[in-house]
């Protein structure tokens, strides 16, 4: 037979194969879609069809920047604990808060889902990716001795050095306003300014001389353009089998952005060991048993760190450190101009409480009710952690309020979801700060408890206590000296999209000297 003549016959065994895999490709389709609407463990659970079919619709939400909404309305729907995913469950009452991130005796953990924690450039783990409990916990008893209160009274001076900067510099940019009669001033920016030079003295004895020259110092501007990219990334890493492709087709300025972020942090943490210095600062917590030799594994008790741990929790703790605080801080000043009566009272509270800038102090400061409730009322509304942080039940499964959750299914309670639930809180949408301060009967009911904006359990967030000082201290000084007024142009403000952090634009207000009154 010729090669023409059995052309035909090969056409043939090549249109049969070809027909055959697009029928296995459609069996497959077909099975997964009735496997994951019907079959699967997670079925019995409430959430849109789509999403509980494919994680594509969550990863287009993450990717558009609406997936706090998106979840809210989804709660909303269906309830307390909604399907997301083929095997992703969000959750919103506080019993789940507590079983998903908390520990009680008698209850194993719930581990983080490494889908979700990506290892910064060098491929090692920091404090908040740390899959395995014992780096987790090694790192973490490390890092402690910065953040104990003894440690806080000891940076009282310095933090209260760059607040009164901050105050400085906005009062001469108030004069310079009015020479040049534009009052405008972007108030999240100077936020900003200050709680990154504190961050940078805190972590390596070395500010970032941000408020000095009234400018984000580069490395924090490419902070903030690094962010959506991990979203990229971290919303490819939710198709495992398609990832390698994925991540090709990211381009490669995005992937370049967080480089160059860690890339600048290890060269700020190996200047900061090779000058030394006197100061505790985070470095000299972290090498409270001088600086290991080696790299890899160490076991809990092992009170060590590498210099590639060293690098990749410079990386984290530059915006774990910073940026939580200027964005409550932003988000506060912003509540507090669009409600004037909360305003006036907390004004008056500080005012009639200090008679003098030198008043103002980490002890005094939290005696302030008014104060207290205001913060945690922006924590509510406008929360530094947004979304959820992903979990994965241990081997055979655990109870999530009440539910039990098999093996293998990413769990959560998304912050601005859970904190905007009428079934959590009278009014979710609305700024009230009354609502903590147990006067108004109208939020006896309000779940409390449900608010957990530093996390709760083994895992929860080191600087707590400093953040809550740093913000305080700066609300204090700041209305102290100032009368403040938002600028038309910010009204909606609030309207912001997320990946991972607030995309905050600018913050315009009218500063009103009143040392000139």
């Amino acid at each position: 037979m010729s090669g023409l003549d059995s052309l035909p016959s090969l056409l043939l065994c090549r249109g049969f194969w070809a027909a055959a895999f697009g029928i296995l490709v459609i069996t497959y389709i077909v099975y997964t879609i009735v496997n994951n609407l019907f079959l699967s463990p997670l079925s019995r659970f409430p959430g849109p069809k789509l999403w509980a079919i494919s994680r594509i619709p969550s990863q287009v939400s993450v990717l558009r920047g609406h997936s706090h909404l998106d979840i809210t309305k989804l709660h909303e729907v269906y309830g307390p604990v909604v399907r997301i995913g083929p095997d992703e469950l969000v959750f919103n009452a506080p019993g789940a808060f507590r079983d998903i991130y908390g520990f009680r005796p008698g209850q194993r953990t719930f581990l983080k889902d490494r889908n979700h924690y990506i290892p910064p450039a060098n491929g090692v783990d920091h404090l908040f990716c740390a899959v395995d409990s014992e780096v987790h916990a090694r790192q973490r008893k490390l890092l402690s001795y910065a953040f104990a209160d003894r440690a806080l009274k000891d940076q009282e001076s310095l933090i209260t050095n760059y607040v009164d900067l901050l105050i400085e510099k906005l009062r001469e940019k108030t004069v310079k306003a009015r020479n040049e009669r534009k009052p405008d001033v972007d108030i999240k920016s100077w936020m900003n300014y200050t709680t990154f030079d504190i961050t940078g003295e805190l972590m390596f004895s070395e500010s970032f001389h941000c408020l000095e020259e009234s400018q984000l110092h580069p490395w924090v501007e490419l902070i903030f353009k690094s962010i959506k990219a991990l979203a990229i990334i971290g919303a490819v890493n939710q198709f495992p089998v398609i990832s390698g492709i994925l991540h090709k087709i990211i381009p490669r300025s995005v992937i370049q952005k967080g480089v160059d972020h860690f890339n600048l942090g290890c060269e700020k943490v190996d200047r900061r060991l090779d000058n030394g210095s006197d100061k505790p600062d985070f470095i000299s917590a972290m090498l409270k048993n001088s600086l290991s030799g080696k790299e890899g594994q160490y076991g809990e008790d092992e009170k060590i760190m590498s210099r590639a741990e060293l690098h990749s929790n410079a990386f984290i703790l530059i915006i774990a450190g910073s940026e939580t605080s200027a964005t409550v801080l932003s988000g506060c000043i912003y509540y507090l101009c669009r409600h004037p009566t909360i305003m006036d009272r907390l004004v008056n509270e500080i005012r009639g409480t200090f008679t003098a800038d030198s008043d103002i102090n980490f002890s005094k400061t939290p005696t302030l009710s008014y104060l207290a409730a205001v913060i945690e009322e922006t924590l509510r509304m406008y929360p530094p952690v947004v979304t959820g942080l992903a979990r994965v039940p241990p081997a055979g499964g655990e109870t999530v309020d009440g539910d039990f959750v098999p093996e293998g299914t990413t769990v959560s309670c998304h912050h601005y979801a859970s904190y905007r639930s009428l079934s959590n809180f009278v009014l979710p949408n609305e700024f009230i700060p009354e609502r903590w301060l147990g006067t108004d009967p109208r939020f006896d009911s309000d779940k409390k408890d449900a608010l957990q904006p530093f996390s709760l359990g083994p895992q929860n967030c080191l600087g707590k206590s400093l953040a809550y000082a740093e913000i305080r201290l700066i609300l204090c000084k700041l209305l102290f000296h100032f009368d403040i007024e938002l600028c038309p142009e910010s009204v909606n403000w609030i309207d912001q999209e997320v990946y991972f952090l607030w995309d905050k634009p600018a913050l315009m207000v009218n500063l009103t000297d009143r040392s000139v009154l």
